[in-house]
């Protein structure tokens, strides 16, 4: 929970007050209570293992702590605190304070320092005040940072790993195989007439199903796998440490499996979506990560090929309804140009063009 947005939700500061010396505590209590009265609560600790016991038990929303007590002193005592809590403020107010101690108090994680002697209740309850609101915008830029760095290595339709961040799990389950003479495993799955989905049901539903393909495919491997979006209608999955290609095709057939069943997408309409799956296992089908992702492609290309020359021998088969309003799409045509279309589209979404310019110059004379 965010300190800050409780003590706005009902009003009470709740402050830990670490002093061992009972009548400076004392008089440290009293002079928030006689600034903020009602809105203040004030717990107190003698010593550095009480405070640390009360901060593991109840959540404050400030510390207040004098760098000398009975079983610690200086740095040490700011260190336990901050151990035990980390994303609490803490002011640190002690009877002497040179230059280098706040320093290294600041640098330890401190918000504010004071100095015994210059306290005055509007001091303590200003300086709590101010460390209260750094921490929180501490928070809001921390919480920032994770944000853009969720969002530069995953999809955000799906949230799945992107392109970059699947690449880095390959190359690093590559490397441990390379290492410990293990396989890695990897499908490379393409749904079949998505294009046709998008252009007669609409971007909406084709973003739906995309979440629902998503989450399927999640189901149907292990934690330690890596499920990716690659851009459009094409995933990749990665299984490190295989034994055999009996391990992928069992993954493969899994996933398969899961896709018979009718995605939901709004009312009472239902859709069934296929897939072409292509597999890879190095180090028979390459050693490197860009091999392996091409000969899992090249795979999935000669099944998808597979299954259009059966589908023009039995053009009937496959079709099926599901509910009132229910749709096959393996009996959408799926073009290989529009794959070549998706994949320009994914590139260039993803900044993977670079252009050139190259002068045209006359050099014979007039």
């Amino acid at each position: 929970m965010n300190h800050q947005t409780r003590v706005i939700a009902d009003g009470v500061l709740r402050v830990l007050l670490i002093d061992g010396d009972e009548q400076e505590a004392g008089r440290s209590e009293c002079g928030l209570r006689q600034r903020l009265g009602d809105r203040v609560r004030v717990v107190r600790a003698h010593s550095l293992a009480q405070s640390i016991r009360e901060l593991m038990e109840t959540a404050f929303d400030a510390v207040v702590v004098e760098l000398a007590v009975s079983d610690s002193s200086g740095i040490a005592t700011l260190a336990g605190v901050r151990g035990a809590a980390p994303t609490v403020p803490v002011v640190v107010y002690t009877r002497e304070l040179d230059d280098a101690t706040a320093i290294r108090a600041l640098r330890a994680g401190a918000h504010e320092c004071l100095v015994k002697s210059d306290l005055s209740a509007n001091a303590l309850a200003r300086l709590l005040g101010f460390a209260i609101e750094r921490q929180r915008r501490l928070a809001t830029l921390e919480a920032a940072r994770v944000d853009a760095a969720h969002r530069a290595t995953h999809d955000p339709l799906t949230g799945l790993a992107n392109r970059e961040l699947f690449l880095d799990q390959l190359d690093r389950a590559l490397a441990f195989g390379s290492r410990y003479n293990r396989k890695t495993g990897l499908l490379f799955v393409d749904l079949d007439g998505f294009k046709a989905i998008n252009d007669t049901k609409g971007h909406a539903k084709g973003d739906a199903l995309l979440k629902a393909v998503s989450t399927r495919l999640l189901g149907c491997v292990r934690r330690s796998d890596a499920v990716a979006r690659l851009g459009g209608d094409e995933f990749v999955i990665l299984l490190p440490d295989v034994t055999s290609r009996r391990d992928v095709s069992y993954v493969k057939d899994t996933i398969l499996e899961s896709l018979r069943e009718a995605v939901a997408l709004t009312g009472d309409e239902a859709l069934i979506v296929g897939a072409s799956i292509g597999s890879a296992m190095s180090p028979l089908d390459g050693a490197s990560a860009q091999d392996l992702l091409d000969a899992a492609d090249a795979d999935m290309y000669r099944e998808k090929g597979e299954r259009r020359r059966g589908r023009m021998l039995t053009p009937m088969a496959g079709m099926a309804a599901v509910g009132g309003n229910g749709t096959n799409a393996l009996d959408i045509a799926d073009s290989v140009s529009h794959r070549r279309e998706s994949r320009l589209h994914s590139a260039v979404a993803q900044g993977e063009f670079e252009v050139f310019y190259q002068p045209i110059l006359d050099v014979v004379a007039d």
